[in-house]
């Protein structure tokens, strides 16, 4: 039997997504805080270092803010190791540009939602199948 619940927000970054969550309690940043080679967190203070986000739902806090994070992120997509989608508490413009850019010159849409009526790192867990709806700003949460 499964939980299913809907989160309702802004959607910053358009598009549509469902895949299995990855989420860090720690504000990450993406300049030298992922690999974008291997898509894994590289910033050793947080609990996540090592693990990768590739086709994964990103959650977390918010960011630890870098100019360089979009250009780190757009690296990151250009190697095929990008999330699905991104979800926030609050997320920065750099990284929305990031995605925004992902699609442009890449073609990877990376959908990003925030401002959740839930903060989405404490109410979405590991492993949960989640539903990211850029368009609408809702993010349907199933959990088993």
């Amino acid at each position: 039997m499964s939980e299913r619940f809907v989160l309702r927000g802004k959607g910053r970054v358009p598009g549509i997504v469902e895949g299995e969550a990855l989420v860090s309690q720690d504000p990450l940043v993406w300049s030298h805080g992922v690999d974008p080679a291997t898509g894994k967190i590289d910033d050793v203070r947080v609990a996540l270092n090592g693990v990768c986000i590739k086709g994964k739902i990103l959650v977390y806090p918010y960011g630890k803010g870098s100019t360089a994070s979009s250009s780190w992120m757009l690296e990151t997509t250009r190697c095929g190791n990008n999330p699905l989608a991104i979800l926030n508490r609050k997320t920065e413009l750099i990284i929305i540009a990031g995605a925004v850019l992902s699609d442009v010159l890449y073609q990877k849409q990376i959908p990003i939602v925030d401002l959740l009526d839930q903060n989405p790192d404490e109410v979405i867990r590991t492993g949960d199948w989640v539903i990211v709806d850029g368009n609408q700003g809702t993010v349907e949460i199933i959990r088993k």
